[in-house]
């Protein structure tokens, strides 16, 4: 990994309150190592083995090991159970699995963040893949669970949706 940890798209501005933080498909952590060192206990996911050795040894490098809590998760069995309901901000950043959308917001605790994004139609150069979601996915989803849609972006091949648990 290289350069700082950086703060999940589309966070700046929103009003975040410390607490749990869990991150999806962490990959190598940069979201995980922001969290750690602005404030939060964070739970760091993803299904490589590799990938959360990497992000536990920048973790160490870094001074947050103490702060992180990685796990290595088949994320189509879905998401930690033990974790429902106790997260003051949920990251979730090029994964895309609608499946997991009410999953995720079933993670927040009232007043709790979720940020998302994932690869899309919108503004791509060249041909859309299978993983690349049709323009409004995100907003259309999202409208219907408990939050109130603070932040939605879409261009230049991703789709960025800042949600807020009610």
């Amino acid at each position: 990994m290289t350069g700082d940890p950086a703060m999940p798209k589309g966070l700046g501005g929103v009003r975040l309150e410390r607490g749990r933080c869990l991150d999806v498909a962490c990959g190598l952590g940069e979201q995980s190592l922001w969290a750690a060192q602005n404030g939060f206990r964070v739970i760091a996911i993803d299904g490589s083995e590799v990938a959360i050795t990497a992000l536990n040894s920048a973790a160490v490098r870094l001074g947050v090991r103490d702060r992180i809590e990685t796990r290595v998760v088949d994320l189509d069995e879905g998401l930690p159970s033990d974790v429902g309901s106790s997260c003051a901000l949920v990251v979730c950043e090029r994964f895309r699995d609608p499946n997991l959308y009410e999953h995720l917001v079933y993670m927040l605790e009232p007043g709790g963040v979720l940020v998302i994004t994932v690869l899309s139609q919108v503004g791509l150069d060249g041909e859309a893949g299978p993983h690349h979601a049709p323009p409004g996915e995100l907003v259309d989803a999202f409208r219907e669970y408990d939050v109130v849609i603070e932040r939605h972006v879409e261009l230049d091949g991703e789709a960025t949706l800042v949600a807020r648990a009610r």
